[in-house]
């Protein structure tokens, strides 16, 4: 059900991100005027003018809105003018998020999240925070967006700014509903509520209004749900809010059909369809052809249920909505079944299960690919089921002493009762110590495997270019001067001699090469952000740009973890090189007091994530076994001809 997400709040020119502050009378007053003054002979105030148009479009012209932007950003950067700037793609930003590019959202709240913590500015680097959390929400990214909006949070209640932690209460209630804690959401939607009543703000009570309207169709309370989506939809008519008018119809509409009231549901839903295709709010438009296909589907009105349905699927993958994308099939699936269909009805049910897998099943299989941690584990596994075999025996001891004991209870009960509890106790804290003691030999044997694997790579480094070097280095001194001695008989004799010179040259390159990059030296000696910087650095420039960027990272972190850091950074940058046909790579660390978070993204042909699991390589399947041992999490973000996200975090 679709929910009013709240955004970052403006300050000096810039106001709340998701709310018309004018009229629209006034507001086109206000555009007129900025064209005027943007118009005149006095250029000193551009950069800001440009800013404001782009706010003022962001909405009903949002592609108006990005020839603004793109300008302002454009003169902010040749003036150096980092204030101009940050703003600028803060309202590049809501463009596209007013369409549902959430990709594109967030890549420009990331620019502009860098900028902010330069500035030093409290309070706007918390609205940046927020706004990605909705990006992330939006991507289906659960732990991220949960991780930027406590961030946000945590700033506006240290700064006592009461609108700030509104806002970010509604946004958590949205990010909670989706995971289906309604108490979390009806918490976190009446603290924002109270704080805009309190502070006598009518626009933003009406959103939390819609928000309690949307939760209460999930609690089955669909006259509340009905009550507060009507009350929202008076407000924003009132305040002339036509933007966010569709979000009412639809949860309105659903309560409607839960009560069976199908020709209100019927009108309410009709009147959300064309309100949101006329606002281009494209996920919004999805979730409400669901539910006029399904109440078409209801009435036997199959052709109408399928039209609706089908329009949804369109629009749901356009903008990457897996979730409506999953519900419009099953709907379908429905459809076709009523129809008879049922091989397509089936075909139907299962792409949708697939997508459903997808959503809710994010915890990835490890496997493990070397060969001696291979061995290791299923040595561990085998010492564990001897172990648990042990435990089984145990108890069936315990069990027949018992019976024993059970028997004797006629005579001692008391004692007999008494005796028993406490080697109930004791051996409950025995299996409990054991279980831990299992858990810490194999934590113990990965990592020790790991650190063998290491140092297997280091004395291979060594003896390569310690021996194979000093021989290649040698033959090569002697090969030179044997061929400044000999006498030719031909240029033919020559040219052969000097091939050969060539090749033992090749070869000593080749195995210096090898050698360090099995074992940079830069990681032993610098650590890891200098060896990550030498290796970017020996990547061809023509024919792959490459930005890395590091904030936070000023200190070395633990050897073993800066070198597994490496070898999947090391790894996923191979990847790009071989396979993404990328010409831009970015590469970002960011430490802080949760961890350390490295974000790789390319600008290549992508790929399906769906298919990780079942064909995932050796190189993916090492990444994410070296990632899990560090009890740490990678995320693949990629789609065919969109790029590649990698996302990896490692907490502290």
């Amino acid at each position: 059900m679709p929910s009013i997400k709240s955004l970052s709040i403006r300050s000096s020119f810039l106001l709340f991100f998701l709310c018309f502050n004018m009229l629209g009378t006034f507001a086109q007053s206000r555009i007129d005027s900025l064209k005027q003054e943007l118009n005149s002979k006095n250029q000193e105030n551009a950069t800001a003018l440009l800013i404001e148009l782009c706010w003022e479009y962001r909405y009903h012209h949002p592609d108006s809105a990005r020839i603004y932007g793109y300008q302002a950003l454009k003169l902010a950067r040749e003036k150096k003018e980092k204030k101009f700037e940050v703003e600028a793609l803060h309202n590049l930003a809501v463009t596209y998020e007013a369409q549902g590019d959430y990709k594109k959202s967030l890549s420009y709240n990331l620019e502009a999240l860098k900028i902010r913590l330069q500035l030093n500015d409290d309070l706007k680097t918390a609205n940046t925070l927020n706004n990605i959390g909705i990006a992330y929400d939006e991507l289906g990214n659960f732990s991220l967006s949960l991780k930027y909006y406590n961030q946000a949070y945590s700033t506006y209640k240290k700064k006592k700014h009461i609108e700030g932690i509104a806002m970010v209460s509604t946004n958590l209630g949205i990010l909670f509903k989706a995971h289906k804690d309604y108490k979390n959401v009806v918490k976190y939607y009446q603290e924002a509520n109270a704080i805009y009543t309190k502070l006598n703000q009518p626009r933003e009570v009406a959103f939390t209004e819609a928000n309690l309207g949307s939760v209460y169709y999930y609690t089955k309370q669909y006259d509340s749900c009905i009550y507060y989506s009507l009350k929202a939809q008076q407000t924003f008519k009132a305040l002339n809010i036509q933007q966010f008018l569709p979000t009412t119809y639809t949860n309105a509409g659903i309560g409607y059909a839960a009560l069976g009231q199908t020709k209100k549901a019927l009108d309410f839903l009709t009147i959300s369809v064309d309100l949101n295709t006329k606002y281009n709010n494209r996920k919004e438009l999805a979730f409400a052809n669901i539910h006029l296909a399904k109440l078409m589907l209801k009435l036997n009105r199959l052709n109408e249920a399928t039209l609706n349905a089908t329009k949804a699927v369109n629009t749901a993958e356009a903008i990457g909505a897996s979730k409506e994308v999953m519900d419009a099939k099953e709907v379908l699936a429905s459809i076709s079944e009523r129809q008879g269909k049922f091989k397509e009805a089936y075909e139907l049910h299962l792409a949708a299960t697939k997508i459903k897998d997808s959503l809710f099943q994010k915890d990835k299989t490890t496997l493990i690919s070397d060969y001696q941690v291979r061995y290791q584990t299923e040595k561990k596994e085998q010492q564990i089921q001897s172990l648990h075999q042990q435990t089984t025996i145990q108890k069936l001891k315990i069990k027949q002493k018992n019976l024993w004991l059970s028997i004797a209870a006629f005579i001692i009960l008391a004692g007999t009762l008494s005796a028993y509890l406490i080697y109930s106790r004791r051996k409950i804290k025995e299996e409990a110590r054991l279980q831990a003691e299992i858990n810490k030999q194999q934590e113990q044997t990965t990592k020790a495997v790991l650190g063998a694997e290491e140092n297997e790579r280091g004395r291979i480094a060594t003896e390569l270019h310690d021996g194979v070097g000093q021989l290649l280095s040698t033959a090569l001194m002697n090969m030179n001067g044997l061929a400044e001695k000999l006498q030719y008989q031909s240029e033919e004799e020559k040219e052969k001699a000097k091939n050969v010179l060539k090749l033992i040259n090749e070869s000593y390159d080749e195995m210096r090469s090898i050698s360090h990059q099995m074992m940079p030296n830069a990681l032993l000696k610098a650590g890891l952000t200098s060896a990550v910087k030498e290796f970017v650095s020996k990547i061809d420039k023509d024919k792959i740009k490459v930005s890395l960027e590091i904030i936070g990272l000023r200190e070395r972190l633990n050897q073993q973890v800066e070198s597994v850091l490496y070898r999947v950074i090391q790894e996923t940058v191979n990847n790009v090189i071989k396979h993404a046909q990328a010409t831009k790579l970015d590469i970002q660390f960011l430490k802080d007091e949760d961890g350390v978070a490295i974000t790789i993204e390319d600008n290549g042909k992508g790929f399906n994530t769906n298919s990780i699991n079942d064909n995932a390589g050796v190189g993916l399947k090492s990444m994410m076994s070296r990632i899990a041992f560090l009890k740490g999490t990678i995320d693949f973000d990629s789609k065919p001809g969109r790029g590649t996200l990698v996302a990896i975090h490692i907490p502290n």
